[in-house]
């Protein structure tokens, strides 16, 4: 019995409006069932239901449909005793539903333009939506997945819940962050949606690469890095946090090297922007006329910037100092030229 209440969606609902009489019942002295007023607005509850379900009712609750309408029928005469008064309050209300339906449609349109707005906000490509499960359901998840670079994919389970108005709402979504090849990998991670901490598609990929992304507003602006070594009752990673008491400057570190796309506050904000967003960034070191190109993300853990070379090798600051080409002679520090034969190019010798 249970089942078949869950699964009749009219029945429900009907349910609903008999807690609410049974209530008002205990409210007030006089009789509900008799009081024109409730009556008038237990009517339009009964339209209201014929609305929504009369094209897309199961069996099971065109069963509850049709008792309900011969319930409507009764409230009917008892309003509306006359016939001709009744027949005209059935021509003006049809117009009066007809409106109404009208209006609920266009709502649901802006509705579902909203939700996809706000997907967009958050990274995720078009989102198909069906009106319909919209309109049936109380929870819903709705996968989305796209290619993220060679032998890589994102998958996310979207989660949505309806609100006390009706609409729906993004609460969080499940991440997983697919590596095929010799060794295939999945890593996965929820994340809940609130506006304090909002985690797009993509800082969700950087944080499911190891990388660490800031997030928060204003005062609660802050790093956070999966802990891969640690997980939750849930199976979730640790989340590690380090706020700005922690002491970690990304632009105070950035200064201290030799930066090409430091020469203007655009660029700047640019590259930070992305460092914070967990992106690794290709930048060029510079120091007279000698560049070297370098691969930059940020540490905060350590309050440190990890540096990579074009071979993806991990290298420190000095090691990346120490390998600036000069782009007129192509010569590398510590070396010098020496005379060669007649005839033949110089060639490069260590100073002994």
């Amino acid at each position: 019995m249970k089942n078949a209440v869950i699964e009749n969606r009219v029945e429900k609902e009907l349910n609903e409006w008999l807690v609410r009489e049974q209530r008002f019942q205990k409210l007030f002295s006089f009789s509900v069932d008799r009081n024109r007023a409730f009556l008038r607005e237990k009517l339009r509850y009964y339209r209201t239901l014929q609305a929504k379900y009369k094209a897309r009712a199961g069996p099971k609750e065109q069963l509850t449909l049709r008792m309900m309408r011969e319930e409507q029928r009764a409230i009917e005469k008892q309003l509306y005793p006359n016939l001709w008064i009744r027949l005209g309050y059935k021509v003006l209300s049809g117009i009066v539903q007809g409106a109404s339906a009208d209006r609920e449609q266009k709502r649901q349109a802006a509705h579902i333009q909203d939700l996809k707005e706000s997907f967009r906000k958050l990274g995720f490509p078009e989102v198909p939506l069906d009106r319909q499960k919209l309109r049936d359901h109380q929870k819903m998840m709705i996968p989305v997945a796209y290619e993220v670079g060679e032998n890589q994919r994102m998958a996310f389970e979207l989660n949505l819940e309806k609100g006390d108005k009706g609409q729906f709402h993004l609460v969080g979504y499940t991440a997983y962050l697919q590596r095929e090849g010799n060794t295939p990998l999945t890593v996965k991670q929820h994340f809940e949606i609130n506006k304090e901490n909002i985690i797009t598609a993509k800082q969700a990929y950087n944080l499911l690469s190891g990388r660490p992304v800031m997030t928060g507003t204003k005062e609660n602006r802050h790093w956070v890095q999966l802990d891969i070594n640690d997980r939750d009752s849930s199976f979730n990673y640790c989340i590690r946090r380090f706020y700005t008491g922690y002491g970690f400057d990304l632009e105070k570190k950035l200064r201290e090297l030799p930066l090409k796309e430091l020469r203007t506050p655009e660029e700047t904000r640019k590259l930070i922007k992305a460092l914070q967003n967990g992106e690794q960034k290709e930048v060029t070191f510079i120091q007279g006329n000698k560049q070297q190109r370098i691969v930059l993300e940020v540490n905060p853990r350590f309050k440190s910037l990890n540096l990579f070379n074009q071979k993806g090798e991990k290298v420190s600051l000095p090691q990346a100092l120490k390998d600036k080409v000069s782009r007129k002679t192509g010569l590398r520090k510590g070396k010098r030229l020496q005379k060669g034969l007649p005839g033949k190019d110089r060639i490069r010798v260590r100073r002994k």
